[in-house]
């Protein structure tokens, strides 16, 4: 009933366990290309059938056990004393697989062949979308330049891909029914719906579009790109989009895509307590920690439209799992100093100071405070942008030693109001988060966590002096932040 209430055709096969027939027309049905509404096969199965725990949960998981597996070969006439063994009756059903798939091939080929011959532009688009291919200079849509105004970076998503999303027939992009608020749309683009469905609102779609509106259901939308991902690497490259503290919900899937190896990218904006008002229920202080830990997961973070442009570089090139990139609500500075070939190294050197006292380490949309901070101490400052713990890792030893110069005796600070967990890696102290976010516009809620320049002047002056006089020992991370300055 549920299915059906959502707009699903529901088809039942009862006898899931001997009904052969009603499973293959089920799949059959599947098939049918005059269906108008997605289809949801529901079979009636029991678990462990045929064994002594049919039915029952111990069956997902524990072993059967010599003599029930003994029972079960008896009772369906096989040897039981052979192990690993298939009756040639078995074998004998699956004999002529061979010569179908090849009959099947062979026809497929033929009829590739008649369609590159009647319509050869369009078959060489086909055929390089079956192989997954994308035209190596696409990147050359991306703009060289960008306005100089504080800009939102999920603003700059759009600066950045609009024209690739266009063109580039590829790309299958959509969001959890946030259109206005994350920029993913380009012009003419048009609705991925049955062309027969009439949407309360906004247009009429059709099967032709590349846009996907998923409603509220983060969890389904990442398990959808997966799947599209998973068709055939390369035919389709999904996009998905949200709030990055909605992507709490969509975190089962996006693992799934990591596990599996899948390149989706996910774009999570609003990923910062400088969003303000919307809250701490919307500030994702935690979460960046989960993607940042994600084995095969690219998690980007960019500070500005230089590196989001970076930032899709490296993610629609990556081939081997999925990719965030992690973008702002807040307009923020264009520093002039961030560099979209330093982003795909993980993090670089923004600001070089030969005989520095410390590093600042900005992150994201704060970046601008290491920028700010270093202008304003009344010690010699080096600032880094470090958007990606995942590309830094792939660089050589000597190339992060070189970025962060922490074997050379001169401390890190970093910058970025998320809880501090994996910075201690790079870092020796940081101004992070030590708790949940807070309900304040965006100009107002830094300086309620201390993110404001004279303190963290004039902490950073303090921990570099108690470092150097070795009162703070090395390998001992600090916590610059003690909570709210309420």
């Amino acid at each position: 009933m549920k299915m059906e209430a959502c707009g699903w055709e529901v088809l039942d096969v009862m006898d899931g366990v001997n009904d052969v027939e009603a499973i293959v027309a089920a799949l059959e049905k599947g098939r049918d290309t005059s269906r108008t509404k997605p289809l949801f096969v529901n079979i009636r199965s029991i678990i462990g059938v045929g064994s002594a725990v049919a039915g029952k949960a111990v069956s997902h998981g524990a072993p059967l056990g010599t003599q029930n597996i003994a029972d079960m070969k008896k009772a369906y006439g096989w040897d039981t004393e052979k192990k690993f063994y298939l009756p040639d009756q078995v074998k004998d059903f699956y004999k002529d697989i061979p010569a179908r798939g090849e009959k099947w091939v062979s026809q497929w080929h033929e009829l590739v062949n008649k369609y590159k011959q009647a319509h050869p532009d369009l078959a060489a688009e086909f055929q390089a979308r079956v192989e997954g291919r994308i035209p190596s200079d696409w990147a050359k849509s991306i703009p060289p330049s960008f306005p100089t105004e504080d800009t939102p970076t999920r603003k700059a998503n759009n600066y950045v891909m609009k024209e690739a999303f266009g063109d580039i027939k590829a790309f299958m992009v959509g969001t959890a029914d946030l259109t206005p608020s994350v920029n993913m749309t380009w012009k003419n683009y048009e609705i991925f719906n049955p062309p027969d469905l009439k949407p309360t609102s906004g247009s009429v779609g059709s099967y032709k579009g590349r846009y996907i509106h998923y409603g509220i259901r983060e969890h389904v939308m990442g398990a959808i790109a997966n799947g599209l991902a998973a068709y055939n690497p390369g035919t389709f490259i999904p996009i998905t989009s949200s709030f990055f503290m909605f992507y709490l919900y969509a975190a089962p899937a996006v693992r799934m895509g990591a596990l599996q190896r899948l390149p989706v990218i996910h774009v999570a904006t609003h990923d910062s307590i400088g969003g303000g008002e919307d809250g701490p229920t919307h500030q994702p202080v935690e979460l960046a920690a989960l993607y940042r830990a994600m084995p095969n997961m690219h998690y980007i973070r960019p500070a500005d439209s230089e590196e989001v442009a970076g930032a899709w570089e490296v993610s629609v090139n990556y081939k081997q799992g999925p990719s965030m990139i992690s973008v702002s609500r807040q307009p923020l500075p264009q520093t002039g100093i961030t560099s979209r070939e330093g982003l795909k190294k993980g993090a670089y050197v923004a600001k070089e100071v030969q005989d520095a006292d410390v590093t600042l380490i900005g992150v994201g949309a704060e970046f601008h405070f290491a920028v700010k901070l270093a202008e304003k101490l009344g010690i010699k400052a080096r600032v880094v942008s470090f958007p990606s713990y995942a590309l830094f890792r792939e660089q050589s030893k000597e190339y992060q030693r070189s970025v962060l110069r922490r074997n050379e005796g001169i401390p890190s600070v970093v910058i970025e109001p998320y809880v501090s967990l994996g910075w201690e890696r790079y870092a020796d102290a940081g101004f992070n988060m030590r708790s949940f976010g807070h309900s304040l516009p965006g100009k107002y809620i830094y300086d309620y966590f201390g993110f404001n320049i004279d303190s963290m002047k004039r902490k950073t002056e303090t921990f570099v002096s108690d470092w150097k006089n070795g009162s703070i020992g090395r390998g001992e991370y600090t916590e610059l932040i003690d909570g709210p300055a309420h």
